[in-house]
């Protein structure tokens, strides 16, 4: 596909220049490795748990650590678990590490609040199968090795409730 647009681009230029037109900047061939993030750039904002939601973060962080022991024979990586209270069309959120952010799961603070805790640990469960996905270098999404572990831990593979 960036050969299309880099021909595209170079016709374009070539194009108008025949016509004896200058090119416009903003059409310029740039080489891809211009558009490489200067590492010295500031590093993405961490979004944090409210405070007010700190102890129900601090619960769901003791839930991971059982959990990886019983389901997942302790091979997870120790993870930070957020609450989020943004989430409103979500009940969790798995996110790989990118761009020096740490990988994190997020449970949605409406979903526990309305659903109750015993349901915000499954959801847990389930974002910690995306994990299980990344740390074993399989594509994430919800398709056959999602399923099929998602089975093994004792989980509903998709989600069964909206959050409202």
């Amino acid at each position: 596909m960036m050969r299309e647009i880099r021909r595209a681009v170079r016709a374009a230029i070539a194009a108008r220049a025949s016509r004896g037109k200058p090119v416009p900047r903003a059409i310029r061939y740039v080489p891809a490795a211009q558009f490489v993030k200067n590492p010295k750039q500031k590093k993405p904002r961490l979004v944090r748990t409210h405070p007010d939601d700190e102890p129900i973060a601090l619960e769901l962080q003791e839930w991971h650590k059982r959990l990886n022991a019983e389901r997942f024979n302790g091979d997870l990586s120790a993870i930070a678990v957020r609450v989020s209270r943004r989430m409103r069309s979500r009940l969790g959120h798995y996110a790989p590490a990118q761009r020096g952010a740490p990988a994190e799961i997020a449970i949605s603070q409406r979903h526990v609040k309305k659903h109750g805790f015993a349901q915000g640990v499954q959801t847990l469960l389930h974002e910690m199968v995306h994990q299980w996905q990344d740390e074993s270098r399989l594509p994430l999404g919800h398709g056959p090795d999602f399923r099929d572990k998602a089975e093994e831990v004792g989980i509903v593979a998709r989600a069964s409730r909206t959050v409202d």
